[in-house]
Parts: C-alpha cells; sequence; structure tokens
C-alpha cells in the first residue's frame, strides 16, 4: 500500500497508509521507514504511530518540497522492507490480584479461567506500535480476540506506574501513574520511565515484547 504525504504545519510532513484497522505489515512499513529517516539525520523528531509518522525539519536548513522528495525517494527505494526490527523486551508481569483488578472482568468476557487469560495474553510477542499520551506509555498490537474488551465508561483517577491494560483490540503499559480507563490486568516491576535514567524510556516504538508470568 501506498501512502500519502501531506504538509504538517509549516516544517513537518505526515505520512499516512491507507488501512481498516490495525495492519502488521503497514506499521512493519511504518516502522522501518521511520527508522530510515532518524538514521538520514535530516530531522528534528520522526514521530511513528500504527498507521503514519510525523517528521519534523527545521525550515531554516530545508524545504517543505526537499523534505518531501527525502520521503519519497526512501518510499521509492524500499527502505521501508530493508530495516531491521527494534530490540526483543521480556517484561515480568504479576497477573491479577491487586496488580489486575479488571482481571474477574476480562475472564467473564472471554469466558476463561484467570490462568487461561494469562496464557493467552503472554502466550505471543506484541510489537510497540507507538508511544502514547504519557511519558513512556506504549502501545502494543493487537492482544489476542478473545481478550478485547472495552475501555472503563468512568476513567480511574489513579493508574500506578507499570501498569498492563487492555482498551478494545489493544495491549497497553503505562509509563507514570496517571489517570487513565483501561481494563488493568497486571504490572510489571519493571521501571518503564525513568527520567533520570541515561536512557529514560525503557521500551521504543518498533521494539518487540514478551510478557513474562511471574
Amino acid at each position: 500500500m501506498t501512502p500519502t504525504i501531506s504538509n504538517y504545519g509549516d516544517h513537518a510532513l505526515l505520512i499516512r497508509w491507507p488501512t481498516d484497522g490495525f495492519s502488521e505489515p503497514v506499521n512493519d512499513a511504518v516502522h522501518h521507514l521511520a527508522a530510515h529517516l532518524r538514521e538520514s539525520g535530516r530531522y528534528i523528531e520522526v514521530v511513528p504511530g500504527y498507521d503514519s509518522i510525523v517528521c519534523v525539519f527545521d525550515l531554516g536548513l530545508r524545504s517543505m518540497s526537499s523534505a518531501k522528495r527525502h520521503v519519497e525517494d526512501g518510499l521509492a527505494r524500499h527502505i521501508s522492507k530493508t530495516t531491521t526490527a527494534g530490540k526483543l523486551v521480556e517484561i515480568p508481569v504479576n497477573y491479577g490480584g491487586t496488580y489486575g483488578p479488571d482481571m474477574p472482568t476480562i475472564c467473564a468476557t472471554a469466558k476463561l479461567t484467570e490462568d487461561a487469560v494469562i496464557a493467552l495474553h503472554s502466550g505471543q510477542i506484541y510489537r510497540v506500535c507507538m508511544m502514547g499520551f504519557i511519558p513512556g506509555f506504549s502501545f502494543l498490537s493487537p492482544a489476542p480476540i478473545a481478550l478485547h474488551h472495552p475501555r472503563h465508561a468512568t476513567p480511574r483517577a489513579k493508574v500506578p506506574a507499570g501498569s498492563l491494560g487492555i482498551a478494545n483490540w489493544q495491549t497497553g503499559i503505562y509509563g507514570l501513574e496517571s489517570p487513565g480507563g483501561w481494563q488493568i490486568i497486571g504490572r510489571t516491576s519493571f521501571s518503564i520511565f525513568d527520567p533520570e535514567r541515561e536512557a529514560p524510556f525503557l521500551l521504543n516504538a518498533g521494539d518487540r515484547v514478551r510478557f513474562i508470568p511471574q
């Protein structure tokens, strides 16, 4: 699928692929092209999403048209098919109990025992599709279909850092304590975001995640 390239303000481009829901090949193309754009050193920021990229450039150094040509050249040379994937990170998770207050809801929806939900949720490798609304929040690729469940109608005022949630088809990890409406099924002891750490973010868009039940 060929993406569209459009102006996003006066010094950024929006590259968007046509999709109908989540597409693994499209998300592959997003992250591979994003890696190429970062490596080129031409952009102030490159922000990938599920099916799009925003790339911000310095208008004093290059024009909108030259930035667009550079993106088009990367697409024409099939850069999106040749860049390697991100790192694989194994994340320990305490599922259920006080760590996963919404586990009973997911069990009821899926008509599965807690052990079966845990086995199903931890039985696949997820990709980090994009980073989200708070520092470190990781939006992952789809959870198994049986575990899909809507967000809470009324968000919680506080969701602990490291909480692992489900919202509709998505799985996500909270990088910080914050309000949130996702169905919380577990929590990791790993620090997903630490501003004092040399590398503040444990995960980056394009990485892969395997959950290890504790």
